[in-house]
């Protein structure tokens, strides 16, 4: 995998900030506020007085939400916009931080009861870096959620071609992992990073975790219902969601 300088990636995020946090605010995310959120939801359950870190926790939407849970919760971003808008919406039960979860400096080993990444590991270098420092901070026995952009979804080679039946993604060249760039509708451009399924899934296992679940959501009759523009999601999963924990 070809070196990206993070000084580019961070300059990315931050051209993109105003925008990102809009969506957020307007509610203009279907997928994650559709489908994601439900399913994540579901899936860390009750989390009554746990401990909570959420790496790549962007403008504290997810961590927001733990929180009105019962959650005890920390975000890291390295984006100070994000953090910023994070601490300005903060409860009681949030703490914001600017950070790189690729090397997360001043959080101790084993404070943490669950680790949440939503589709946080398709934006950094250096993956098993992430996912070495999420098993360090984690209590044994302690889980780690993560949902992703789907390995099949992330090898795309055009985002978002318009064509009669729908948006579809010309997918090409899987085994070709690295940076690629997600070019969005307001013509805002960000580098993701392509792996393979058994890439990732091996990055998990060789920091030492276990594998209880992997998971593909799809919408359902209701959901899409409620917001018909997730339809699409139907057709094959965009995301895959990994349900990990560190053996006690």
């Amino acid at each position: 995998m070809a070196a990206v300088d993070p000084d580019e990636l961070t300059a990315e995020w931050a051209a993109f900030a105003d925008e990102w946090i809009a969506r957020s605010e307007e509610h203009r995310d279907a997928p994650r506020e559709g489908v994601l959120d439900d399913w994540m939801l579901d899936l860390v359950g009750d989390v009554t007085g746990l401990h909570v870190i959420d790496l790549g926790c962007g403008e504290g939407r997810f961590c927001r939400m733990l929180a009105e849970c019962g959650a005890e919760t920390l975000g890291i971003d390295l984006q100070p916009a994000f953090v910023d808008h994070a601490n300005a919406r903060r409860c009681e039960r949030e703490t914001y931080r600017i950070g790189d979860i690729q090397e997360l400096v001043d959080v101790p080993d084993g404070t943490y009861d669950l680790a949440i990444s939503y589709i946080t590991l398709v934006d950094v270098p250096d993956q098993r870096a992430a996912i070495g420092e999420a098993f360090r901070v984690l209590r044994p026995g302690g889980r780690f959620v993560v949902c992703n952009i789907s390995p099949m979804a992330s090898a795309w080679t055009t985002f978002g071609t318009r064509c009669t039946n729908g948006d579809h993604y010309i997918l090409d060249d899987y085994t070709d992992e690295g940076a690629r760039r997600a070019v969005w509708r307001s013509g805002h451009e960000i580098t993701n990073f392509h792996r393979m399924l058994s890439t990732t899934v091996n990055d998990f296992l060789d920091a030492g975790f276990v594998l209880r679940g992997l998971h593909e959501p799809v919408p359902t009759a209701e959901q899409v219902a409620r917001q018909p523009e997730i339809a699409d999601l139907l057709r094959v999963p965009f995301f895959t969601i990994y349900d990990l924990v560190k053996p006690a």
